[in-house]
């Protein structure tokens, strides 16, 4: 698993599944990762794919109740932290879904309602 560069931000429009693959992309990541690496010189790519990091406007991951929106929920915007931080934010998001709060952590600095 090799992620990218990231692009600057903007608005998506793709549906998911119609993200544009840019060869020259992943063509870079490939050279990369076989200058970093003597044991990944010779592999093979087996798939290339694209994908959109979902990043709030203040950077910080959106996780909790959504404001205005009754039993509805948000765990996003985590940005290429994604798959590192979703076990915490899976356990922090049942707890809060079963229980009604968080114990495993503190849930108050990702509060959707400040971006409001």
């Amino acid at each position: 698993y090799v992620t990218g560069f990231p692009d600057a931000p903007i608005t998506v429009t793709e549906a998911p599944g119609e993200e544009e693959v840019r060869l020259e992309v992943g063509d870079r990541l490939v050279a990369a990762v076989r200058l970093a690496s003597s044991e990944l010189q010779q592999a093979t790519v087996e798939t290339t794919q694209a994908c959109h990091l979902p990043v709030s406007q203040d950077g910080v991951p959106l996780i909790g109740p959504i404001p205005g929106v009754s039993g509805a929920f948000i765990a996003s915007g985590h940005s290429c932290w994604g798959i590192l931080n979703a076990p915490a934010t899976g356990l922090a998001m049942s707890q809060l879904l079963i229980d009604g709060r968080s114990e495993c952590l503190d849930l108050s600095a990702f509060d959707p309602a400040r971006l409001l």
